[in-house]
């Protein structure tokens, strides 16, 4: 499989949540977080980012993926009819990479934080803190 896409994920594609199946066969660089700030919203449950607002940096996972898993991904994200992936630059590690993130621009839900992790299904959860994908351990 040849790697050549960075993709940025920061909610359902998350290790531990119900769509990061998708990645199975993608490299995990590590978790992280955007150089720029952006908001996140929640909308029954799932999270979206939209750039039109400067709040706090998005935390999420770093993974290297090809033609193929990319193309899943936009699908199941509906890009661009639904989310919007674009290029942004991502922190992992202390070291910045420019990667693809979705985003998507209406209204919903205000995330108090950038982490998807800080509340999930309505429950209150503790954030990782220094987590790293399983095959990194």
């Amino acid at each position: 499989m040849e790697r050549k896409h960075l993709v940025f994920v920061y909610g359902t594609l998350r290790n531990g949540h119900s769509n990061h199946h998708l990645l199975k066969e993608a490299f995990c660089f590590g978790t992280g977080s955007t150089e720029a700030s952006y908001a996140m919203y929640l909308i029954s449950g799932y999270p979206y980012v939209t750039s039109s607002e400067s709040r706090y940096p998005i935390v999420g996972e770093l993974y290297a993926v090809d033609d193929d898993t990319l193309k899943i991904l936009d699908s199941m994200e509906g890009h661009p009819r639904y989310y919007e992936r674009r290029e942004t630059t991502v922190i992992v590690c202390g070291d910045n990479h420019v990667a693809w993130m979705y985003f998507r621009d209406p209204q919903g839900l205000l995330m108090k934080s950038g982490d998807y992790n800080d509340v999930h299904s309505g429950n209150v959860r503790e954030p990782v803190k220094n987590a790293v994908c399983p095959h990194q351990a």
